[in-house]
């Protein structure tokens, strides 16, 4: 009873100078801020194969994101969901990943530097994968959210802010279960709970946070479009305080949209990113989109520009082993072989007839 008391105590009054922040204080005068938004990072049998480096006797992804990497490099932050645990041995793929923890080094090189790591895969190696996941991570210096080695680091670490004056971001993520593995006692896969969601994002008004991120695991895999579930889980967001939402977890791309409030455009949703990168190959898997959200800040309001990257993953033979390359759609034309122009061209017009004119295109 002590304990409850405590966390809830933390929850309400934990103070803002001790807030788990990202690039604290930044110095800079721009009032434009750019979020890129990649979805499901996985890690199947055959890319942990093909990422293994015999020359340099390790594993090595920099050759995976080296397309992708320009587009990350210009963006403020850039962030993934980590579908995977991470270790460094008895690595495992479907149905329970565990990968190299160079996978999240060669990330954070290429670009990215904020990745949640709750989704129904986080439990996939008990105890032992949610805390060595959080050790390669925290050893890196690469920020994350989603999962928490106990209670206590949960409360005093959700919302994971990012300070970049004018901006205060709370960043929140949820997942709508692990699979059935339990979590755990003691540890914490942040879920979706509407109560718990509330009170974090009270919290983060509380904290006069600018803008409020919920990164949502949702949905029925492989289905374009979203279900009548989370259109209202993401109209709740919104109505709450939640000015950006982003899905993950259908392995598919679904539709993206402006939030309207009158003649005003108070946020966005985009309800599945798709697959960044995996060894699905079926139509509609092989493949995702990135999400460029320019932020701007008029008056004391946000004002928000949106562009989407299609990108293909493109896996050739090498000497028996799969490799696997992450193309950008404007690159793809110069990188890819006929063999596959058939495929990226179906998946990127695929792409385009969901998105629709919702949003521009990234070149």
């Amino acid at each position: 009873m002590k304990l409850l008391f405590f966390l809830g105590f933390c929850f309400l009054f934990y103070p803002t100078y001790s807030q788990p922040w990202i690039h604290p204080d930044r110095n800079t005068t721009s009032e434009d801020l750019t979020l890129f938004f990649t979805g499901d990072v996985m890690q199947h049998a055959p890319q942990i194969k093909g990422a293994w480096d015999t020359l340099r006797k390790d594993y090595n992804y920099l050759p995976c994101f080296q397309y992708i990497s320009p587009y990350w490099k210009k963006a403020d932050y850039v962030f993934a969901n980590l579908e995977t645990t991470l270790s460094n041995r008895n690595f495992s793929g479907y149905p329970q990943f565990c990968a190299p923890w160079q996978l999240a080094r060669d990330l954070k090189e290429s670009g990215v530097n904020i990745l949640t790591t709750n989704n129904n895969h986080s439990c996939d190696k008990g105890a032992q994968g949610i805390k060595q996941t959080l050790y390669y991570l925290d050893s890196l210096n690469l920020p994350h959210t989603g999962t928490f080695t106990d209670s206590i680091s949960w409360v005093t670490q959700t919302p994971l802010y990012i300070r970049h004056y004018p901006f205060k971001i709370a960043l929140l993520s949820y997942t709508y279960g692990t699979n059935g593995i339990p979590v755990t006692q003691g540890q914490v896969v942040s879920m979706i709970d509407t109560l718990t969601m509330l009170r974090h994002i009270n919290k983060a008004i509380v904290d006069s946070a600018t803008n409020i991120i919920a990164v949502v695991h949702w949905g029925i895999e492989y289905q374009t479009s979203p279900t009548q579930a989370q259109k209202r889980l993401a109209h709740w967001l919104h109505s709450q305080g939640v000015d950006i939402v982003i899905g993950s977890h259908p392995h598919v791309v679904q539709p993206l949209e402006y939030v309207i409030s009158g003649q005003d455009t108070t946020g966005i949703t985009v309800y599945s990113l798709g697959n960044f990168v995996s060894n699905q190959s079926k139509r509609h898997t092989n493949g995702g989109i990135s999400v460029e959200l320019t932020l701007k800040r008029i008056y004391g309001r946000t004002r928000y520009q949106m562009r989407y990257l299609s990108h293909y993953v493109y896996r050739p033979l090498d000497n028996h082993l799969r490799r696997y390359y992450v193309i950008p759609e404007p690159l793809a034309p110069q990188i890819l072989d006929e063999q596959d122009k058939v495929l990226y061209k179906e998946f990127f017009n695929d792409t385009d007839s969901i998105i629709g004119t919702a949003a521009g295109k990234l070149f």
